[in-house]
């Protein structure tokens, strides 16, 4: 069972480390809104990260597009990954997965076919990506959302089901390429890039998270928003608010 960070020693575990620290966007270093339009990183927060990104290298990894994230943040020469690390960025990385250019149409093929399809439920929005699309029904009536996921599931059926994944979030459903790639290969990507040993933090909260939080459980620090004891994080956050006061005590350690 996860143990709540601020009443661990995690302090002393990262003291004289070469810290790569890793984020989740929506829910993790923004609050969960129920339009996805209305989220960009807060003045606070954006403020902290670039007085300890000299210290320690950050990565953000989001389910988002590449560009959307980028201006979502607009910190300079930190890492960014979009499309759960299907693509991934900063001036010395360029890297798109091959395999998921090559599904790329069949995905946009499935986008339009749902966009005619969704026309009679009000309040739904289909989130087009670079390389897959979002469906987001938190704001469809209780009563319609059964009919409207029976519906979307129908629709995939007419199409290719090898070449494609279903992730499930918090009131989502995102249509990917089926490729063997996730956030936690991502981020692992990204910290092999050097040729050094890094001590990687990453912090999340959905369940495309867990990818990550189990790739480097065992190296690193996993982090979770929210208590779960359905995680393969080692340590929580009570919620979203607390990655402010994380934040503040990284600062404080490294002394920036």
């Amino acid at each position: 069972m996860a143990e709540y960070l601020f009443k661990s020693a995690w302090i002393e575990s990262i003291r004289d480390k070469n810290i790569f620290l890793f984020f989740d966007f929506d829910g993790t270093l923004v609050p969960i809104q129920k339009n996805p339009e209305n989220c960009y990183i807060s003045p606070d927060i954006k403020t902290v990260l670039e007085s300890i990104q000299n210290k320690i290298k950050i990565g953000i990894i989001s389910g988002r597009d590449l560009e959307d994230i980028k201006r979502r943040v607009l910190i300079h020469g930190i890492y960014y990954s979009g499309s759960h690390g299907l693509e991934i960025e900063r001036e010395n990385i360029k890297y798109i997965h091959p395999e998921a250019k090559t599904i790329k149409p069949l995905i946009d093929r499935i986008y339009r076919r749902l966009i005619e399809a969704m026309r009679d439920f009000k309040d739904v929005f289909v989130e087009k990506k670079a390389f897959s699309f979002t469906l987001h029904y938190r704001r469809v009536l209780p009563e319609q959302r059964n009919n409207l996921k029976k519906l979307f599931f129908r629709i995939l059926k007419d199409f290719n089901q090898e070449k494609i994944k279903i992730l499930k979030g918090k009131m989502v459903f995102e249509v990917m390429p089926a490729v063997d790639w996730d956030k936690g290969k991502a981020v692992l990507f990204t910290i092999n890039y050097f040729n050094k040993k890094f001590f990687p933090i990453f912090i999340g909260d959905d369940k495309t998270d867990e990818t990550v939080f189990k790739a480097i459980k065992n190296t690193g620090l996993a982090v979770r928003i929210g208590h779960s004891k359905n995680t393969e994080a080692i340590y929580y956050l009570k919620n979203q608010k607390e990655i402010y006061k994380f934040l503040l005590t990284l600062k404080e350690v490294f002394n920036v």
